[in-house]
């Protein structure tokens, strides 16, 4: 997230007419998560193994980051809406334990890619075929948050309230 957004999310102030802040400004974190698994892929497309696992430490860097934030900041605040169907936080943690478990995989397969570069394109092909599943993965778990989750956290949390606790979970995600 780049310093811009932050701020933007940070200086909405009441009463200046501009809207309240909303853990839905969260989806830009998400859109730079895909970015940096595009790049990610877009390397191994180009045979490039280095710039593929250097973009995808860094995307693993930044989604950690952000899982941790909604694990320990946002996910205890949610308790507070109680059941909601469809949303249980024990699913939003089965979808983080699923998304690390793909991630090392990733890593073990670039690995293999170095060490036995013979049949390379095929190799890269089955990862690619892989990492699909990781997607449509993160898009359910996106859209369960931009539809429950984040939802549920403006409802039961006050502007100033949101405004805190978006400038932590914002703490950890460097532009």
């Amino acid at each position: 997230m780049s310093r811009e957004e932050k701020l933007a999310i940070s200086e909405d102030a009441p009463g200046t007419g501009a809207r309240a802040p909303s853990f839905l400004a969260l989806l830009r974190v998400h859109e730079r998560l895909n970015e940096l698994f595009a790049e990610h892929q877009e390397a191994l497309l180009e045979q490039d193994i280095a710039r593929a696992r250097e973009r995808l430490l860094a995307y693993e860097r930044a989604l950690l980051a952000h899982m941790r934030s909604e694990e320990d900041i946002l996910l205890p605040v949610y308790t507070r809406a109680g059941a909601i169907p469809g949303g249980p936080i024990e699913l939003f943690l089965g979808e983080h334990r699923k998304m690390r478990e793909f991630l090392g995989r990733f890593h073990a397969a670039l690995a293999e890619l170095d060490a036995h570069p013979a049949d390379l394109r095929r190799r890269i092909i089955r990862l690619l075929d892989e990492q699909t599943m990781f997607k449509h993965l993160v898009e359910h778990h996106d859209l369960r948050e931009q539809n429950i989750l984040y939802p549920a956290l403006d409802r039961v949390t006050t502007e100033a309230e949101r405004r805190e606790l978006l400038r932590r979970c914002l703490e950890g995600h460097q532009p």
